[in-house]
């Protein structure tokens, strides 16, 4: 009897062809970095005076969900979908981006030397601390970025809570690259730190 193998044999061929060319995409496709930027200029009308030249503030610690700490960029598909993309990573990490980015905003709105990111140096003594709790940060490739975060300003030692809110913060995708997405995070992380600094400036008339 004479057995025909060419199926078995076309589809050995296909599945070896496909597993190439997967192979020659991820040799070839380069691999892209991106990181959060923070303010470059800020407006006479953000700018939060009145504070004192020795105010210290402290940035963290930073709670964030393990789904989007890590190296890949992660968007969202759908409400129970998401995609986590190997060609288009953090430069560095998006808790340290995160952390880096709002200190340096806040720096720059509370116009202070003495902001600092958690951990700090054992010589530094806070006076107010911004404990930020991340519990969503994605968003559609091509459509919006989004935030979801509660974020808590206590006094020194933090012995007394002194502000707390939740923010939903959602802004437009200036494109359908990841460019534009990434930019999107950038602008979302400028209006969370001009919140955080209207929170300390409310705090600090308040004592």
């Amino acid at each position: 009897m004479i057995t025909n193998r060419h199926p078995q044999n076309l589809g050995l061929i296909i599945f070896i062809g496909l597993v190439f060319l997967a192979g020659c995409r991820s040799a070839t496709t380069p691999v892209e970095f991106y990181t959060l930027a923070p303010l470059t200029s800020v407006s006479e009308a953000d700018k939060i005076a009145g504070l004192g030249d020795n105010i210290a503030v402290g940035v963290g610690p930073l709670q964030i969900p393990k789904i989007i700490d890590r190296p890949q960029i992660v968007t969202r598909i759908g409400p129970n979908k998401i995609n986590v993309d190997e060609f288009h990573r953090w430069a560095g990490s998006v808790y340290e981006d995160f952390l880096r980015a709002v200190t340096m905003n806040l720096a720059a709105l509370l116009q202070s030397n003495l902001v600092v990111a958690f951990p700090w140096e054992e010589y530094v003594d806070p006076d107010y601390r911004v404990y930020l709790a991340v519990h969503q940060f994605d968003g559609r490739l091509g459509q919006y970025a989004q935030l979801d975060i509660t974020w808590t300003i206590t006094a020194r030692e933090a012995l007394e809570i002194l502000f707390v809110r939740k923010s939903l913060i959602r802004e437009p995708v200036q494109g359908d690259d990841y460019d534009a997405f990434i930019a999107a995070k950038s602008r979302i992380l400028a209006r969370l730190s001009r919140q955080i600094a209207q929170g300390i400036k409310a705090a600090h008339g308040g004592q």
